[in-house]
């Protein structure tokens, strides 16, 4: 992307735009295994993040630092666990965890981006003592996983690798980590009475400040449970000829039919 923006094709623009897509780490609170939240907290320290962004993004993609972008209410400038890898603590949270080392399993979605990512952190974990084995599944029985209707296989589920997409609002973010959604899109089976009520007063309340520390304290209260390891918001770049005048949301995604000639 860098490359492409330096150099374009002839009579042509790149540029790029945020992205409103999230993409975390979660581990299943419920697992025998990543019941542990010292473990948990040892996974976190161990998953390198700009080591992921150069080589799934190729340095085109910023560090998350929840799951609500950049220029949105509720967004926090820095992560509790910072971006790079910190190997040392990492080790001390599984001392604490009563290991002195671990296996864990990380399901991933069998797409290019994701598989690069998975490797990135069997590495970096490994260096702490934790393996971590990738499952790769295809899209039908990926997103089956964490579904509890579709049997008790979800219980199996340590790590995985996740993607959704969010709208302009905050709300559109946080609604999926709340008890209801375990087994549904709370796939990490987290659960926190004041994430719930937080949840439910910052959708009703119209004062943009206060939702604004709501929202910031809901993703405080998801890093510091250890379930959840943000990696990145990605990015939308765009491409387009300069024989045309185009336009798009500030995300990026075209408006087709505002399109016009330059």
């Amino acid at each position: 992307m860098v490359n492409l923006k330096a150099s374009p094709p002839e009579n042509s623009t790149v540029e790029d735009y945020p992205s409103l897509y999230y993409v975390w780490v979660g581990m299943n609170v419920e697992n025998e295994v990543t019941s542990n939240q010292n473990l948990r907290k040892a996974i976190q320290h161990c998953i390198d993040v700009p080591s992921i962004l150069q080589a799934s993004y190729f340095g085109a993609a910023g560090a998350a630092t929840g799951i609500i972008a950049p220029g949105l209410i509720g967004h926090r400038e820095k992560s509790m666990v910072p971006p790079t890898a910190d190997i040392t603590k990492a080790k001390e949270y599984l001392a604490a965890a009563g290991m002195d080392s671990a296996s864990v399993t990380l399901d991933v979605l069998n797409k290019a981006a994701n598989v690069t990512t998975a490797q990135v952190i069997q590495a970096t974990c490994a260096q702490a003592g934790i393996t971590v084995d990738v499952n790769l599944h295809e899209s039908g029985a990926f997103w089956s996983l964490g579904d509890k209707s579709a049997g008790e296989r979800y219980k199996d589920v340590q790590l995985i690798l996740n993607r959704f997409s969010m709208a302009p609002d905050p709300s559109y973010a946080t609604a999926w980590f709340v008890t209801d959604q375990r087994g549904i899109w709370n796939w990490e089976w987290y659960s926190d009475a004041e994430f719930d009520k937080l949840e439910a007063a910052a959708k009703a309340n119209s004062d943009q400040a206060a939702r604004h520390q709501m929202y910031q304290k809901m993703q405080d209260m998801m890093e510091e449970s250890g379930a959840y390891r943000f990696i990145t918001h990605e990015a939308t770049p765009v491409i387009y000829r300069n024989t045309i005048k185009p336009a798009f949301r500030p995300d990026g995604l075209p408006l087709l039919r505002n399109f016009s000639a330059a």
